[in-house]
């Protein structure tokens, strides 16, 4: 199977993926080895993982799959033949107070203590971290805000949600000049509280250089997302919330959840750029389950006279 790899050329991202997921199982297996039962047993292996690991095996050993069968080397692709993978029942889960509370504690203490190891912290990630939770908003989209796209002086003060950092092997990390979804591409309303820190951030730039990112490396170029979220990984441990799965993403469902409960899942829909609800529901806001008076007050209608 090494052979079939090395022949498609694929890019180095996909190679490591390669390496790291499938390889590890089917080395030892010319291409014409990798037979239903196989998949499906790797597959497994994968699932007891995680679901989205599996679907991601799945979808690298497909795709060279097809590469062997277009040239020849094998007469069918053996993946059309294995089990459908169903994805587990799934509810979001946003942050708790308490948790958004150890966050905020542990970002404004990373990297604070004298003799630590590691850069001193130049406080961008805890800074990035309440513009996220104020804005529910994608961590390359909110590291893509330029001087040019907030406007503190409006009423409400907004910052316009127009591009997103992608990274590149050759390129490296640039501004995409749109967000990961056209839908995205919007202008948000600021709480007080981001107006805040935004306004902090802007102190730091030159006035006249509008393009200039509002979050930078300490060399002025765009902040690496996975760079970002190895550290937000640390400021996590030190919250003592590790392993509850908690990631930047997770700023997304607690301010799409708020939104839901408080102003409903159209509101929450349209900050994160859905034309439908069904994706904000299904992977977004965790559903209200507090037991409300209102239905009970309507169903009283139906009571027998007295």
């Amino acid at each position: 199977m090494l052979d079939v790899v090395r022949s498609q050329g694929t890019k180095d991202t996909y190679q490591r993926e390669l390496r790291a997921l499938v390889l590890t199982f089917f080395e030892n297996f010319t291409i014409r080895e990798v037979t239903v039962g196989r998949i499906e047993l790797f597959l497994r292996q994968q699932r007891a993982k995680s679901y989205s690991r599996a679907k991601h095996s799945r979808t690298i050993l497909r795709m060279i799959l097809v590469f062997a069968v277009r040239r020849g080397i094998i007469p069918r692709n053996p993946m059309k033949e294995t089990s459908r993978m169903k994805k587990p029942p799934h509810t979001p889960k946003p942050l708790s107070p308490e948790q958004i509370a150890a966050i905020r504690l542990a970002s404004s203490e990373w990297r604070t203590e004298k003799g630590g190891t590691g850069p001193r912290s130049d406080w961008q990630v805890r800074d990035l971290i309440e513009v996220m939770l104020a804005t529910a908003t994608r961590i390359g989209d909110v590291l893509a805000i330029r001087q040019c796209d907030v406007d503190l002086d409006a009423d409400p003060p907004r910052g316009n949600i127009s591009g997103t950092l992608v990274v590149h092997n050759k390129a490296g990390v640039h501004r995409q000049e749109h967000p990961k979804t056209h839908e995205s591409n919007q202008v948000i309303g600021m709480p007080p509280f981001a107006v805040e820190v935004i306004r902090q951030r802007l102190a730091l730039l030159d006035p006249e250089e509008t393009e200039h990112l509002m979050f930078y490396s300490r060399v002025g170029t765009p902040l690496a997302p996975y760079n970002v979220r190895r550290t937000f990984r640390g400021i996590v441990r030190n919250a003592g919330l590790e392993g509850l799965n908690i990631s930047t993403h997770s700023f997304h469902r607690t301010g799409a959840t708020l939104l839901a409960n408080e102003l409903g899942m159209r509101a929450a829909a349209d900050l994160l750029g859905h034309t439908s609800t069904s994706s904000t529901k299904a992977h977004y806001a965790e559903p209200d389950r507090t037991v409300k008076s209102e239905p009970a007050e309507v169903m009283q209608r139906l009571a027998p006279p007295e």
